[in-house]
């Protein structure tokens, strides 16, 4: 299904990141916190947020296939899309992190941008493969679990920690600002470790075991940063951007299995694989409003009304898809 998979990504990618990126300016001066903005700090938003959009969510899907016991072709090329898209959309953000990042200090868009932008996305690759080695020693070592798991934990808020502080001393001491992606970081190490090493099934065991504590204070966190009376206001704006997303993937899956040669019964109903979005979407909004104080927890706040919308509706589209295919 790779010649399906890869077609499909692309028209999803380039459909969502395109229209909801632009969508996303037109709408700029009916959202209060963007609203006195310039021209470049709109784009800005508008490409972090045609970002976020992007992001599908790879649990819920995979939730839908086992509770149906989906197989099949269909199935096969939507599964492969939603896992291949998790990766791409961390690359996505991180490139428009950097570039929204240069538009609201109004940097210029100079080779040294992009240099400096290939050697972000060059140093995290390879900090993703260090921390891939490191992981794989923890899950060698032959202690009890808690100890794998807890040094497992504290290398993952590392990662985060050393990211910013890095961000800001280069900011205080240089020219430039080196943003290092936490994310993009740890995706490539669990990439690593899991297909790339002897340590597969332990570092699972690893994850399971911490995963539900860790959903746990995560899920909670974004509760707690969710404003209210932000959402009360742009609430419009979020059904908006969720409507637009839809028709995005609509356009960008039918284009794409255009391409790969789908049948046409495929095509009609592929945008049903794709609406769930949840915790990579929270993730990336939530680091937004890390990275972007003042504006970025109303930003947050918004996006994320517009995961929930796509969360609450998708897996449902996804189980009429599934069942339309048989």
């Amino acid at each position: 299904r790779l010649n399906s998979i890869k077609w499909t990504t692309i028209g999803l990618v380039v459909g969502t990141f395109i229209l909801g990126s632009f969508s996303f300016f037109m709408l700029t001066d009916f959202i209060p916190f963007v609203q006195g903005f310039p021209l470049t700090g709109k784009i800005a938003i508008s490409i972090l947020g045609g970002s976020i959009l992007v992001a599908r969510s790879p649990s819920s899907a995979i939730a839908v296939i086992k509770e149906l016991r989906a197989k099949g072709p269909f199935v096969q090329t939507a599964l492969g899309v939603t896992v291949v898209m998790d990766s791409v959309v961390i690359i996505l953000f991180t490139v428009n992190s950097s570039i929204a990042d240069a538009l609201l200090k109004n940097i210029g868009m100079n080779f040294g941008f992009v240099a400096l932008l290939f050697a972000e996305l060059s140093i995290s690759l390879f900090l993703g493969y260090c921390v891939a080695k490191i992981l794989g020693f923890i899950a060698s070592l032959k202690v009890d679990l808690r100890y794998k798991i807890f040094l497992m934990l504290l290398v993952g808020y590392l990662v985060f920690f050393f990211s910013d502080l890095i961000r800001h001393k280069t900011e205080a001491n240089f020219s430039f600002e080196l943003h290092l992606e936490p994310l993009l970081i740890c995706m490539v190490a669990g990439l690593l470790v899991t297909n790339r090493s002897q340590y597969r099934d332990e570092f699972s065991r690893m994850l399971d075991e911490v995963g539900p504590a860790v959903y746990l204070m995560f899920f909670t966190l974004i509760g707690a940063s969710l404003k209210l009376s932000t959402l009360f206001m742009v609430w419009p704006i979020a059904l908006a951007l969720f409507v637009i997303r839809i028709g995005a993937i609509f356009i960008g899956s039918f284009t794409g299995g255009m391409i790969a040669g789908d049948p046409l019964k495929y095509r009609r109903v592929s945008w049903m694989a794709y609406i769930t979005q949840a915790g990579i979407g929270m993730g990336l909004a939530t680091e937004v409003a890390v990275v972007f104080p003042g504006w970025g927890e109303e930003f947050a706040t918004l996006m994320i009304g517009v995961i929930v919308l796509n969360q609450i509706v998708g897996p449902s589209f996804f189980k009429s898809a599934i069942r339309l295919m048989k």
